[in-house]
């Protein structure tokens, strides 16, 4: 190579560089990497320097520590099994409830029949009650009813008067017409009160007044040759009693008196 192309700042072309020698590193010999390591040259390097030996030389005289085992990660827990199968489970609650309806029935079908024996009491008490009634009040307290029923006709008959003029125009109302020999049968107390009320009436009829104590006041008979009517108070009383299932008979006068005084001890 020639010394004018290595002159001092002069620039080569590419051609010219193409001779030139290439420098290159050297690789460094294996274990001499301290034999090559840069000496410190500052204070504060050598400082450093110092102390990293110094550092280097702590740890290489500190005692190794073994290793501690690593604990082993703990294996997933099993399912634990149920403490008791379920089928057994089942069979327990089923023999349960069948135990306690077993109970349920019997307890209902006892107190059901205690029921219906205290009804069937009950009612044959009540039958024998209505028996008493039908037999020994109801008869009582029907005679009771007609004796306050007589007494009541009585009394209405002692005050008005005039109830045989109506009791005389029903019974002349039955007669179906044609009748001869009509005879009208009255109380005494009723002959003057009937004769100035329907004496026309009569005359036109052709009928005789006959007096008849035996016919209590409000009452009359009627005879004639071909029918006979009884429109007495006793006969038309048994008539309405009769619908009542009663034979309470009408009194007489004179044993009024003492119906009187029952009925008033009653």
């Amino acid at each position: 190579m020639s010394d004018r192309l290595l002159h001092r700042g002069r620039i080569l072309s590419a051609d010219e560089g193409e001779d030139l020698p290439v420098w290159k590193l050297k690789a460094f010999p294996a274990g001499s990497e301290g034999q090559y390591r840069r000496r410190p040259q500052t204070l504060a390097e050598k400082i450093a320097a110092e102390q990293l030996a110094s550092n280097s030389l702590a740890a290489r005289s500190r005692p190794v520590e073994p290793l501690r085992p690593v604990a082993a990660a703990p294996a997933p827990a099993a399912k634990p099994k149920p403490a008791v199968d379920p089928a057994e489970v089942e069979r327990i609650r089923k023999e349960a409830f069948d135990e306690g309806y077993a109970a349920g029935y019997d307890s209902g079908a006892s107190a059901a029949h205690d029921e219906t024996e205290r009804l069937r009491i009950l009612a044959d008490s009540a039958g024998a009650v209505f028996e008493t009634f039908e037999h020994t009040l109801a008869p009582a307290l029907l005679e009771l009813t007609m004796a306050v029923a007589r007494q009541v006709v009585r009394r209405e008959l002692s005050t008005d008067s005039n109830v045989v003029l109506s009791v005389v125009r029903d019974a002349f109302a039955q007669l179906t017409g044609g009748e001869t020999g009509k005879q009208l049968l009255l109380n005494p107390n009723d002959i003057q009160l009937v004769r100035a009320h329907l004496g026309e009436e009569l005359t036109l009829g052709q009928w005789k007044l006959v007096e008849d104590s035996r016919i209590d006041p409000g009452g009359c008979r009627i005879s004639t040759q071909q029918s006979a009517v009884d429109g007495t108070v006793e006969t038309r009383w048994k008539r309405v009693v009769a619908t009542l299932g009663s034979r309470a008979r009408w009194v007489t006068d004179a044993d009024g008196k003492d119906d009187d005084e029952d009925a008033g001890d009653a």
